[in-house]
């Protein structure tokens, strides 16, 4: 027997059906898009089918399935969503989440209902149209449905919400699953996308999502309007608005396995990063001639992959959480970690993997370190020893004052305000060019830079070049000018950096001597030889340096044509 139910009649037998009440607005069924009737708002509609509820349910000649499901099933197969951060275990849909999908996947007809003979026709076609309401058989870029949420789940996860606490309008299915109808309600579109509750400010995903440190993050609170950007649409005005929808898309991701709006990575950040919505434009930065280019890189990071990166790449997310960085801070001093690097995994000066870092030197030793990445131009020296944790290892003899302080007073060329004991980070001299430091008005962090080795200030290491403020600035900038030149420390500095022309990187080398490899030569006062200027003496074969005291030592080695045989400094 056949449905004599009129639209309103339908309505008041699925408010029966499913209990809801009816209400002003799109709180009833009849006033949304899935009202698909002849008198429906939208452009899909019935040819002639007056009846509203019959798509999905009907009191007779049903499946069988609950609530009086009326819709023939698709049989497809899914391809389903995977993350290497997912610890959840979807499988094929079921449950209500199939129920949606016997139209949402675009297989079936709108209008193949069980309780008819005959298809209802459909206004300019009866399949769904492509969209992104169209969701396909392809569900990898897609929110995961139909798996159970528990709170062991929640437990292992670290960062959902135990599924006991979770607000009464995000429901799972009666066998604990999350479904479709966890975030969506078919019968009422309150809040857009028929969504269970509003998703501004992210009430919505943050519900079950409860990432680390998002509520001090900057897009948790930033107020900067969002931009045009092609084939975005972005739901609120603001970022902090948008919140998590700022990057992420729940259906028909860009990039599947992180649901980000795009897939290439970089691409999520750098549309407010580039100027038009961020205060600072990163990507003005990252296109200098030394940068940390993430669009060198496709497809290789992972959120998962081990705290040491042994794949090189370098991504915004290696360096940056984005569900947790904050602006960063005016105060001055010593800070070690900025706000911009909250909650970022590290290696300790140790070599240990750190959950979350403490000092900024630990992000650093992520590329750095063990694993050191090539770096172009990067000088051979006596002691070549790429991994920069060895060469800031307190153990050496001696190092710059990253991983811990300098207590030996032997540096007589700090400028006034840097006291014996200061300790410095990565970024002090690995930084962009137009720093508040340098007299810009450019971000901090070394995203790019127009000097050599992504360096804050111009640092020479070419032979043969005439000395300047200029040729050593990020020398001068913590050592006096003055006193270098004055021979303060060793007797003929003035010699060799302004007669002879040699660079401070022929003797020095600026992280740190490590103790790895042999040789005779001491490796007090940053002494490891660019071996490209500085040479073995041609008889004895040596070259090395003998610290003979303060002030004191010797030299065996040939540089610019000159042989030094156990040369010693003062002159005897």
């Amino acid at each position: 027997m056949k449905s004599s139910c009129t639209p309103r009649g339908a309505l008041a037998a699925a408010v029966a059906l499913v209990g809801l009440a009816a209400a002003a607005g799109q709180e009833r069924v009849f006033d949304t898009m899935h009202n698909l009737s002849i008198g429906g708002p939208g452009t899909l509609r019935a040819q002639s089918e007056q009846q509203v509820c019959i798509f999905c349910h009907a009191p007779h000649h049903a499946s069988g399935v609950r609530p009086l499901w009326n819709h023939e099933f698709s049989v497809s197969s899914y391809a389903i969503y995977e993350s290497s951060t997912l610890n959840a275990q979807p499988g094929q849909p079921t449950g209500a989440s199939k129920l949606c999908l016997s139209c949402h996947d675009g297989t079936i007809a709108l209008g193949s209902v069980l309780s008819r003979s005959d298809h209802i026709r459909m206004v300019g076609g009866d399949f769904l149209p492509a969209g992104l309401t169209n969701l396909g058989t392809d569900l990898s870029d897609d929110h995961p449905v139909s798996f159970a949420y528990t709170p062991g789940l929640a437990m292992t996860d670290g960062q959902l919400a135990n599924p006991v606490a979770l607000p009464p309008d995000i429901r799972l299915d009666s066998a604990s699953q999350l479904q479709c109808t966890s975030c969506h309600d078919a019968h009422r579109n309150v809040h857009g996308a028929f969504l269970t509750r509003s998703n501004e400010y992210g009430a919505l995903c943050t519900a079950c999502h409860q990432m680390r440190g998002w509520t001090t993050c900057s897009h948790t609170n930033s107020n900067a309007s969002v931009a045009n950007v092609p084939d975005v649409t972005w739901p609120y005005d603001t970022v902090a608005q948008n919140a998590c929808r700022s990057c992420h898309r729940p259906h028909t991701a860009g990039g599947h396995a992180r649901l980000l709006i795009f897939d290439a990575e970089e691409r999520n950040c750098l549309d407010c990063h580039d100027g038009r919505v961020a205060h600072y434009n990163i990507q003005s930065e990252i296109d200098k001639s030394a940068a940390h280019d993430p669009r060198s890189y496709q497809s290789v990071h992972d959120p998962a992959e081990p705290a040491a990166i042994t794949q090189h790449h370098v991504e915004c997310a290696d360096c940056h959480n984005p569900h947790a960085a904050a602006a960063p801070s005016m105060q001055p001093g010593y800070i070690p970690l900025g706000a911009t690097l909250q909650k970022l995994r590290g290696i300790s000066y140790a070599g240990a993997p750190q959950d979350e870092a403490h000092n900024e030197y630990e992000v650093c030793f992520r590329c750095h370190g063990d694993t050191a990445v090539p770096v172009s131009g990067r000088i051979s020296r006596l002691f070549d020893v790429p991994n920069l944790r060895l060469r800031f290892s307190p153990s050496n003899a001696s190092y710059h004052p990253v991983v811990t302080a300098v207590t030996q007073l032997d540096t007589v060329s700090l400028i006034p305000g840097l006291p014996h004991g200061s300790l410095l980070r990565c970024t002090d001299c690995h930084n962009n060019d137009q720093t508040r430091r340098t007299g810009g008005s450019g971000p901090d962090g070394p995203h790019g830079s127009v000097n050599a080795f992504l360096l804050e200030r111009n640092y020479t290491v070419t032979d043969n070049l005439a000395e300047s403020e200029f040729e050593y600035a990020l020398c001068y900038r913590c050592h006096l000018r003055s006193s270098i030149l004055g021979n303060q420390s060793f007797s003929e500095h003035r010699k060799h950096i302004v007669e002879e022309r040699a660079p401070c990187s022929a003797c020095h080398d600026p992280h740190g001597v490590s103790l790895v490899g042999g040789g005779s030569s001491d490796r007090t006062h940053l002494i490891n030889f660019d071996v490209r200027i500085v040479r073995p003496d041609p008889q004895t074969g040596l070259l090395n340096f003998r610290d003979l005291g303060r002030f004191r030592g010797s030299c065996t080695l040939i540089c610019h044509g000159e042989t030094h045989r156990d040369e010693a400094y003062p002159e005897h």
